[in-house]
């Protein structure tokens, strides 16, 4: 099959039509040690089945909300699949910050994307051979050893590949530049059910990328279920409404992918926190800051909990609510 210039020309018109802008690059951090969080009994139950839970009952599917918390179930086996940022493997990378054939990563610095409306900061389904430059490893301390600890994975949620992240010690995060106002969504699974001790998933953070430099607010887990936590005096919502025991609340079982969505207002001094499309209210603050967000970070940040195993896809950071059919 063959192309005649009419059709060459008529075709560089539709690519180019569709270029858009995205993200921009990281700062590094410095070195440190810690974290927050207590780990207060309860009665331990656990979850299981192919989606979130709450209150101990499992659903057919997806995030189920639980006492204080109004999380919608989804379809079977988790979150709907699909992401603003997807491609499949023959796309063509769409810029010099893209890295590898099929990646289809979006930013500032680059071009392209198969969604560019919804990732007017950052999009990338980590479909490349390695992970798009604008994502940087925090702590830079242990940045040398960033093998370790992040890989690229055979175990996509829309592709064939997704971040994997193998939390040991304290901080294994990746960062990625973001104004202080901004929309994400982001796909994410664990090897293990959610825990009851207190780790993080992913924040918006005001400082260098260090974990105990500047106001970090995280969504992670404690007490068996979703929570909200702020670095600066350890305050917490928990997606059960605050009781600190492993009740009720939105529960992630182990190897489902879910759709995460956050909603960061760093001068509106809001957080919103949603589970497969529904938003869970009890994790709702709208009187944390202001602050002035310069990083979204993701991974695992370890503080009473063990370790634990996270896949990435599917990221997209915009302007406005990205969403999770997309």
């Amino acid at each position: 099959m063959s192309f005649s210039a009419r059709s060459f020309a008529f075709f560089a018109m539709v690519t180019l039509a569709s270029v858009a802008a995205c993200g921009g690059e990281s700062s590094s951090g410095a070195g440190g040690a810690g974290g927050s969080g207590d780990d207060a009994a309860g009665p331990g139950s656990t979850s299981s089945g192919p989606g979130a839970t709450s209150g101990g009952a499992t659903s057919g599917g997806g995030a189920t909300s639980g006492s204080g918390s109004a999380t919608a179930s989804s379809g079977s086996g988790g979150a709907t699949s699909g992401s603003a940022a997807s491609s499949g493997s023959g796309d063509v990378a769409a810029s010099a910050a893209s890295t590898g054939a099929g990646d289809t990563t979006t930013s500032t610095a680059a071009t392209g994307g198969t969604d560019p409306g919804g990732c007017s900061i950052f999009c990338s389904d980590f479909e490349g051979g390695s992970l798009p430059s604008e994502v940087q490893f925090f702590p830079e301390y242990l940045r040398a050893r960033m093998g370790e600890f992040v890989t690229l994975d055979s175990t996509g949620h829309s592709g064939s590949r997704s971040v994997k992240v193998t939390g040991t010690d304290f901080s294994q995060m990746l960062g990625v530049a973001v104004p202080s106002k901004f929309w994400g969504r982001i796909y994410l699974k664990s090897a293990t059910d959610i825990q009851m001790g207190h780790n993080t998933y992913v924040a918006a953070a005001e400082g260098n990328g260090d974990p105990n430099n500047g106001e970090q607010i995280r969504i992670g887990e404690h007490q068996c279920q979703l929570e909200l936590n702020r670095k600066s005096d350890d305050k917490e919502m928990l997606s059960n409404g605050g009781m600190y025991m492993c009740s009720g609340g939105v529960k992630l079982v182990a190897n489902t992918w879910y759709c995460l969505e956050f909603h960061y207002d760093g001068p509106g001094r809001s957080v919103s926190v949603f589970v497969d499309g529904a938003e869970v209210n009890a994790m709702h603050v709208t009187d944390w800051g202001p602050y002035d967000y310069k990083l979204f970070k993701f991974g695992f940040e370890k503080y009473h909990g063990g370790a634990k195993t996270m896949w990435y896809d599917d990221l997209a950071l915009h302007s406005e609510r990205v969403g999770c059919g997309k």
